[in-house]
């Protein structure tokens, strides 16, 4: 019975081993994973090892090429602008192989699936490619290389084999680990025995442990990251920014070649929005006294008011004194208008015998009498009426129910929202004569007329003022009373630089002006600037560029997030 068992254990570890021997190599050229895909073919972007491409560019196109799982993708741009170039007609030529590109519109790309190119470019070395672009009217030829290393035309394989590896090492483990352990338990193993199966099971596990990190051959990490450029969105340790084609077309990334020029100086000059003293208004109280409501209550910032339209009342209240000095003299004149009312009574009873002119006298008299009660009534118990003086929006609003207010004190201010003035303030005298236009930083929809200069300092600043001017008639801009703002003035001494959208300036996490320059397919650089704001669109860049330059003037603010 033990020698049958013994033979057992000994067919049972011949087969492990065969099993051992023969799967690493039983998937054998060819194996195919999931999707369909080569096994043993080269790495194709999947983010771990060096995924080939070529970069080529001429006075028209630039082009990015890239082997993918499905295919060659290639990416076209225009060179100046960076935009994409959609639905050309391109054809790659790898030696005596020749294909056509399909476009893809989803992505923007092309894809080259013929199968004998990409076989061609699947071989280890380097394989010079000429693709033809045929864009519109524009005809280009680009060449270059698609270097194809041996580690990524085998990378699949060895990914295959190292994990076929690690299921049979496991499946060796246990089954051994398993026979030692029956040894043991039927109390016949020597020591000797039992460290020789531990060695045994420890050997075939050795792949298991060894997990991420195996090394080639060549002593390379056979799942490390490639020692290429990323294929993602990354910051480079030079401070550089990798951005893909893909990338660049969903943040719609623009570029231009500067052309030196010049342009007029320009100075900033701080300022506050004030309403146009020709179309808006205040509100005071004339006389102290208490607000009452009108029957609509009382208007509220941002209202709609009408010229002449009351917006509250104050009734008058005067101090004790006064107040009894009115009530007697009002006692007074109605005692007087009485006895008036008698006699001329009496006076009209003896008409006839009485001279007329006697009765006109009682008469006048009388109704002055009555007219000096009515006033005087009417003065203790007054009111007010607070009327807006011009047709526009309620700016400001400083009125409640019961409120005691003093003669002179604003309660309400009206704004025409279509007509502003803008104050700026400079030291300077002679820089204020020199100011032959201004643009409001900010507000491209606005322009400013300069008005005038003053002559006089106040507070130790000469006051400049401007009409601010919509640049579409009817359009109400985004401004209030008293806000601060930037006045970009335009001097009449002009300036050597670079003219670019204000857009291309961005700011360095050191608060440092930068434009980002575009000096790979997909790698762009920080260059610190100088620059003058020439007006709320563009700016004048006076150092820090060449002509050779492609400079990002749209979607700069995003790459300078990516870290």
């Amino acid at each position: 019975m033990t020698g049958r068992w013994h033979r057992g254990l000994v067919v049972f570890l011949l087969g492990l081993a065969s099993v051992v021997t023969v799967s690493p190599s039983s998937a054998g050229p060819g194996a195919h994973g999931p999707n369909g895909e080569h096994l043993d073919g080269p790495a194709l972007g999947s983010g771990r090892g060096v995924v080939p491409r070529m970069e080529a560019r001429t006075e028209l196109f630039e082009l990015v090429a890239r082997r993918e799982a499905d295919g060659l993708a290639i990416y076209v741009d225009r060179y100046d602008t960076n935009e994409p170039v959609l639905g050309a007609a391109i054809e790659v030529e790898a030696g005596d192989v020749k294909a056509k590109a399909a476009f893809r519109p989803d992505r923007g790309d092309y894809l080259v699936s013929d199968p004998p190119l990409l076989a061609a470019l699947g071989v280890p070395g380097s394989h010079p490619l000429v693709i033809a672009i045929t864009a519109g009217k524009d005809a280009d030829l680009l060449e270059g290389a698609l270097v194809v290393s041996p580690a990524e035309s085998h990378a699949g394989r060895n990914l295959l084999q190292s994990r076929q590896a690690i299921a049979v090492s496991l499946v060796a483990g246990v089954a051994l680990l398993g026979a030692v352990v029956v040894v043991i338990r039927r109390r016949r193993a020597r020591p000797a025995a039992l460290v020789v199966a531990t060695l045994i099971v420890l050997v075939v596990a050795m792949p298991v442990w060894s997990g991420p990190g195996a090394h080639g051959p060549g002593g390379e990490h056979l799942d490390a990251q490639g020692s290429a450029a990323p294929a993602g969105l990354a910051r480079l340790p030079d401070g550089s920014v990798n951005v893909p084609k893909a990338s660049q077309r969903r943040m719609g990334i623009r570029t231009v070649a500067p052309v030196a020029g010049e342009a007029a100086a320009t100075v900033t000059l701080p300022a506050r929005v004030l309403p146009d003293p020709n179309a808006g208004g205040r509100v005071q109280a004339s006389h102290g006294g208490r607000l009452e409501a009108r029957p609509r209550g009382f208007p509220v910032p941002g209202q709609t008011v009408k010229r002449g339209e009351v917006l509250a009342l104050a009734r008058h209240h005067a101090d004790p004194f006064a107040r009894a000095s009115q009530q007697a003299q009002l006692a007074e004149v109605r005692a007087n208008r009485a006895i008036a009312d008698q006699r001329l009574k009496r006076l009209e009873e003896l008409e006839g015998t009485v001279p007329r002119k006697e009765v006109e006298a009682a008469l006048a008299e009388a109704e002055s009498l009555r007219e000096r009660e009515s006033r005087l009534a009417a003065s203790i118990e007054a009111r007010e009426p607070l009327v807006a003086p011009v047709d526009g929006v309620v700016a400001r609003a400083d009125a409640i129910a019961g409120q005691v207010v003093e003669p002179g004190h604003v309660l309400f201010e009206i704004v025409d929202p279509g007509r502003w003035v803008v104050e700026a303030t400079t030291g300077d005298l002679a820089l204020a004569l020199r100011i032959s236009g201004a643009a409001l930083e900010g507000f491209p929809g606005a322009s400013l007329k300069l008005l005038g200069a003053a002559r006089s300092l106040r507070e130790g600043v000469v006051p400049v003022t401007f009409s601010v001017v919509a640049s579409q008639p009817g359009d109400r801009l985004p401004l209030a009373v008293g806000q601060p703002v930037t006045v970009i003035a335009t001097l009449s001494n002009r300036v050597q630089g670079i003219v670019l959208p204000a857009e291309a300036v961005v700011r360095s996490p050191a608060n440092e002006p930068i434009v980002w320059i575009k000096s790979g397919a997909e790698r762009f650089i920080a260059q610190p600037v100088r620059y003058q704001p020439i007006d709320a669109r563009s700016v004048v860049v006076t150092s820090g560029l060449s002509a050779d330059n492609r400079v990002v003037v749209q979607g700069a603010a995003l790459i300078g997030q990516i870290r």
